[in-house]
């Protein structure tokens, strides 16, 4: 038996040396959240209760490696405690493939990705991997990729269907139906620039003599993230546009600019101030039927905004908008790192609401939604391992409560307890 196992492994190392260049990468991760969510999102409505949940995902990959492809494939399952009975027939998890591509290699500077792959450029604004939900967020795609010591850049495309099929299919699910983008990124000794264009198609569904049919509207965000950074201080700012038409069969006019600095005194202090703004479509009476919301689309929309995700995580699309100012402070000890997040929130556009119950009048309310405190530890327990916890405070006002259409709750918070493991992060089979 010994014997045969020296062969097996003789033979494999032989055909690997046979390529000159081959590597082969195992990867996994394993994460476990358990939140407390007392008006997470939305305040709750007077006959709700705050929840809590344990949810996990393990995720297990790798990559081979050859000096003109790589392939790589990784599975996730993600699931909730207890969401099958511990005798049950296990088919309640949400078992999928995270990414299935092959990489050519055409020389040293072009190579195309091709198949199921994470998208994300600078920082996570309009493509991003989304890595803080269980299930991420990826896409079926084609890029084709320029690299050198100064540029980056990516040309990518995806085209969806439900399924294969020998005639046309109305494309239903709540999902793009395709996009193109270019992305372009240029690196100085202390200055980055990327541009970014995106062409994104949605399939609007509707009737015509009773009849359902579909037809993809295509909206164009572009725009550019500037970043300067010095030994103390860094200055990041990005700014896009949105124009076309949307799903909806109206037109878009709609823009997100930010601009922040960061000061770090030493190694272990950083603080940051900051201020971002969305825009929104008034709910004054006009005969404007322009979309003014501006739509972040395809970004890690956790990171920004607060942690409560009260905007722009599956909600607050077509709204009034948002301004956001804040200010961030870390602070770094051996292997603890502890942060505190301020927002302030206020609305982009107007918000209308009734004066009164007695002969009501349209009024505007004021545009401050709310304050959020967000504080966070980190404990690196080994390079592999991370354990993280957090907390988060918003008290809202009024206005918040008028276009989220919820109770009177003022007092919202949020909790959670993370664990992430990679075990395989320095390890390689193959080399």
């Amino acid at each position: 038996m010994n014997q045969l196992k020296t062969t097996i492994i003789g033979t494999l190392l032989m055909l690997i040396s046979t390529y000159g260049f081959s590597q082969l990468d195992i990867s996994g991760q394993y994460k476990v959240r358990s939140e407390f969510l007392n008006g997470y999102q939305q305040a709750l409505m007077d006959n709700d209760f705050s929840n809590f949940y344990v949810a996990q995902r393990a995720r297990l990959g790798a990559s081979y490696t050859h000096k003109k492809f790589q392939f790589k494939l990784s599975l996730q399952d993600v699931r909730t405690w207890g969401n099958t009975s511990n005798i049950a027939v296990d088919d309640n998890g949400f078992l999928s493939v995270y990414e299935a591509n092959l990489s050519l290699f055409l020389n040293k500077k072009w190579s195309v990705k091709i198949g199921r792959q994470p998208i994300s450029y600078d920082n996570d604004r309009i493509f991003g991997s989304l890595d803080w939900a269980m299930q991420a967020r990826r896409h079926d795609a084609l890029i084709v990729k320029f690299r050198d010591k100064k540029w980056s850049v990516d040309v990518g495309a995806t085209y969806n269907s439900e399924r294969p099929s020998n005639s046309h299919i109305i494309y239903e699910l709540n999902n793009y139906k395709t996009f193109q983008y270019v992305w372009a990124n240029k690196e100085w000794e202390d200055f980055t620039a990327s541009v970014l264009f995106l062409n994104n198609g949605m399939e609007r569904i509707y009737f015509q003599d009773s009849v359902k049919k579909g037809a993809i509207m295509y909206s164009q965000t572009f725009g550019t993230h500037l970043e300067y950074k010095r030994s103390k201080f860094d200055i990041t700012t990005y700014g896009y546009y949105q124009m076309g038409m949307d799903k909806t069969n109206r037109g878009i006019s709609a823009y997100n600019a930010n601009i922040e600095g960061t000061y770090k005194p030493n190694d272990k202090w950083k603080l940051t101030l900051g201020g971002e703004v969305l825009s929104g479509k008034s709910q004054e009476i006009t005969t404007d039927d322009i979309n003014r919301s501006f739509s972040p689309l395809y970004g890690t929309n956790h990171k920004f905004n607060g942690f409560m995700d009260y905007f722009y995580v599956g909600n607050h699309e077509k709204n009034v908008g948002l301004l956001d100012g804040y200010l961030k402070t870390s602070f770094k000890t051996g292997k603890f790192t502890f942060g505190l997040a301020n927002h302030f929130f206020f609305a982009a556009a107007p918000v209308m609401t009734e004066s009164g119950p007695i002969n009501p009048e349209i009024v505007q309310m004021d545009p401050f939604l709310g304050y959020e405190a967000d504080f966070t530890i980190k404990y690196q327990f080994i390079e592999e391992i991370t354990i993280e916890l957090g907390y988060s405070q918003l008290f809202d006002t009024s206005t918040m409560r008028e276009i989220k259409g919820t109770g009177n709750q003022k007092l919202n918070n949020w909790a959670y307890l993370m664990v992430t493991a990679k075990p395989f992060e320095n390890f390689k089979l193959f080399k």
